[in-house]
């Protein structure tokens, strides 16, 4: 469209020019209620702390009703007015509340809202077109109030008319504002166009006074209820859902990107808005970010959770190193934890794990009838790899002693002087907590070590002690069990490659001039496609952080500790889509500690002819992928559906 052809142009403003971070605009309302508990001055009105969103959506309505009633015309109001109702029905609230509530509530609105790249191009081009630029709104706030919104979203208006129905009386919706601005600014309605969102309002209402109009298409909302009983959190729902239209789709370029910020992202802001609250309430002086998993969410936290934020390091450590410093006692139970997994390990590589040269110990290897250190235990050999590691749990045990009377300085240097240490990692068993605290020696019991995960299952009771305090978000200690259950069927390997880091596995810590430094292992061949692609995904999450953090930038970090954000996680593991499983099922996972170069893929893919009639090939496969219903739908009977 040639914008030089036209003598004014004028733009509708939401979802035009602006969109919101919300599914819906009422879910505004929500955000604004989970910041009033933390206001001193609503203390004494838990009516409106706790029903404020219904209380708003109400207002506005008795407001609209009684304009018509009391003085007639059309219903369109200003925030003062709507809020007048909320002051007639609630006893002993004084004016300066509800200013500091209409202030707050604008304020929220400024926080949610952000540029539609069209509609940016469009003003731009408007501007430099020389034609005179209008902007009208069918909204309750004035216009003033209504540029500050433009201005903190980066557009330029200082010199822009601005129209608001609630300051004119009068609506795009009827018709009769643009008569108003017409007479006020003097405009010839043939070399007039207007750009807006609304089929009704903003272009068969300015078609019928002789306006052109263009819609503007690249925005969406929806104006559903949200109810707190069905969506059991307003705030993580429209979350979720705002990620899915059009609008957003400028924050992402690829599947991958895609995924990372539309599942991921939300995953990461529900845990680490839950872990902030965590560290607060349990008073840590200190939280150790652990390597590798818990690199992104470390950054993440340090760049947008600033707010009261604690005392933090990122640390190299993995099971494969704390395994050679931690071991000082041997719980029978635990020892599968070595060397169990779908990937089957030589003898050497088991014994390694614990920092045992497998060639030093012939002679047991042989007792209990493996041939040589060499040799790759089979299915239903487990046993006699538990007496293998039994006979050795001394030499074990005198292995561990070395290695923290030379490197248990690295762990006493990170936590130094400080009394509550917090571990962050994914989680799971709670193994590296278990054998970290074991690493500082002397300084264990004189220490509160805690652990923050992003999940605990069932098995990290084997952990579980007065001295080892471990929270997970999404399960805690394998409750609840079904998504524990869900976790554990290809959950866990998604997640590891959401997370993954390309700075190497740690493989223990070497003495140098400078100190104690981890000892990090290469990249394998096998490994540099997996990190590739899971770079790709993490622009994604990086991008949803991105997109909310004007709204983590006020500190209220509690009004996003919602375990609805998880949602889209499980369903990717449940229900994955064709572009999904796509993406993600030539995945290849590294289970045990030190051995990011032996991977097997997440999910195979078997013969049409064992598809159409499963049976143990079909089993055997289904039983070895680790993302279960990923197995599932690739290798479904009907092998063209989508």
């Amino acid at each position: 469209m040639n914008l030089e052809n036209y003598k004014t142009i004028s733009f509708d403003i939401f979802d035009t020019l602006v969109s919101r971070r919300l599914y819906r605009p009422k879910d505004l309302f929500s955000l604004v209620q989970s910041q009033l508990s933390t206001m001193d001055s609503m203390l004494d009105f838990d009516e409106i702390i706790d029903n404020f969103s219904e209380i708003r959506i109400q207002a506005e309505v008795d407001a609209r009703e009684h304009k018509v009633s009391s003085i007639g015309g059309e219903p369109e109001i200003l925030i003062s007015d709507i809020y007048n109702q909320i002051s007639k029905k609630t006893e002993k609230i004084t004016t300066q509340l509800i200013d500091s509530l209409i202030k707050l509530e604008i304020e929220c609105e400024k926080l949610v809202l952000y540029k539609c790249p069209k509609g940016e191009d469009l003003f731009n081009r408007a501007c430099q077109s020389g034609a005179k630029v209008v902007l009208i709104s069918d909204m309750y706030l004035a216009s003033e109030t209504l540029r500050e919104i433009l201005i903190s979203c980066g557009y330029d208006v200082d010199n822009i008319h601005i129209f608001s129905s609630g300051e004119e009386g009068y609506s795009k919706h009827s018709g009769a504002l643009y008569s108003i601005v017409s007479k006020k600014l003097n405009i010839n309605d043939k070399s007039w166009l207007h750009i807006g969102d609304n089929k009704h309002a903003d272009i068969a209402n300015a078609e019928k006074f002789g306006i052109s109009s263009m819609h503007a298409d690249w925005s969406e909302y929806s104006h559903d209820r949200s109810y707190h009983w069905k969506s059991k959190d307003v705030i993580g729902d429209s979350l979720n859902k705002s990620l899915h239209l059009k609008q957003a789709s400028n924050y992402y370029n690829n599947t991958l990107s895609e995924i990372g910020f539309k599942i991921f992202g939300p995953l990461m802001l529900g845990y680490i808005s839950w872990l902030t609250t965590q560290l607060k309430n349990s008073k840590i002086d200190k939280a150790l970010f652990l390597a590798r998993d818990a690199h992104l969410i470390h950054k993440i936290y340090k760049k947008y959770f600033t707010i009261n934020s604690v005392e933090s390091e990122y640390i190299y450590l993995s099971r494969a190193s704390t395994y050679m410093l931690g071991l000082t006692d041997w719980p029978m139970h635990r020892i599968w934890h070595l060397f169990g997994g779908k990937n089957r390990k030589s003898l050497k590589k088991i014994l390694s794990v614990v920092g045992l040269d497998a060639k030093d110990f012939l002679s047991d290897i042989h007792d209990v009838g493996f041939p040589d250190e060499n040799y790759v235990p089979t299915k239903g050999e487990e046993h006699k790899v538990h007496w293998l590691i039994n006979k050795l749990f001394q030499q074990v045990l005198i292995k561990n002693t070395s290695n923290r009377e030379n490197f248990a300085d690295y762990f006493k240097k990170a936590c130094a002087d400080k009394q509550n240490i917090a571990l962050i990692d994914v989680g799971w068993m709670g193994n590296i907590q278990s054998v970290f605290a074991r690493s500082l020696g002397d300084q264990w019991a004189k220490k509160n070590i805690s652990g923050f995960y992003l999940a605990t299952f069932q098995g990290a009771n084997d952990n579980k002690s007065l001295y080892n305090n471990m929270l997970g978000w999404l399960t805690n200690y394998g409750h609840p069990h079904d998504k524990q259950d869900m976790i554990l069927s290809g959950g866990v390997e998604l997640m590891e490659f959401a997370m993954a880091d390309n700075t190497g596995s740690t493989l223990g810590y070497v003495k140098t001039v400078d100190g104690i430094a981890p000892l990090r292992d290469t990249t394998s061949d096998s490994e540099q496609d997996y990190l590739r692609k899971a770079a790709l995904l993490q622009q994604g999450i990086l991008s949803f952080f991105e997109y909310i953090s004007p709204l983590l930038s006020t500190g209220h970090y509690q009004s996003f500790d919602s375990i609805v954000l998880s949602e889209p996680f499980f369903q990717l593991i449940n229900s994955p889509t064709s572009q999904q499983l796509e993406a993600l099922s030539t995945l290849t996972h590294a289970e045990a500690a030190g051995s990011n170069a032996e991977r097997l893929a997440l999910v195979s893919k078997i013969s049409i002819k064992n598809r159409l009639f499963p049976g143990p090939v079909y089993q055997e496969a289904l039983h070895n992928s680790y993302w279960k219903e990923g197995f599932k739908r690739l290798n479904r009977k009907k092998f063209w559906a989508k």
